[in-house]
């Protein structure tokens, strides 16, 4: 009996359907298993169901942004080994500095992200922060 490899899935969770197309095309050429979400809520509801080998998070969304998400995740010892991509249009330093600012008074503090692209970015660049989360937390894609 010959067994299919389970491919890695990787979450995409971004408000913009023709930027969450995008991605997924990005990361079905890289041979993963692209899973889309809508806004941060619904990304949540699918990771309660999945476990992605890595997630590609947009910060600008309605109902729950990719900020509130990501503390969520950082917070969450199920989670928090998942790397996350930031995939923005958000100014890099000004969302550091957002981080820095939610860490002045905070008891847990939220780490800055190991990941963040512009979505102005080259495709090749940002396929291969996906490629790099995906190969550090999944085993089976080494």
């Amino acid at each position: 009996m010959d067994l299919k490899k389970i491919k890695p899935k990787v979450l995409i969770i971004d408000d913009e359907m023709q930027m969450r197309f995008y991605i997924m095309t990005l990361v079905k050429s890289l041979g993963f298993d692209p899973v889309m979400a809508k806004d941060g809520v619904q990304g949540l509801d699918i990771l309660a169901d999945i476990k992605p080998s890595a997630i590609i998070l947009d910060i600008m969304m309605p109902q729950k942004g990719g900020s509130l998400v990501y503390q969520e995740l950082v917070s969450n010892p199920e989670f928090n080994h998942i790397p996350i991509v930031f995939f923005s249009g958000v100014d890099r330093k000004a969302f550091f500095h957002y981080i820095k600012m939610l860490n002045i008074n905070s008891k847990n503090i939220i780490p800055e992200p190991e990941f963040y692209v512009a979505k102005d970015a080259e495709p090749e660049y940002l396929k291969e922060v996906i490629k790099i989360c995906v190969l550090r937390n999944d085993p089976n894609s080494k």
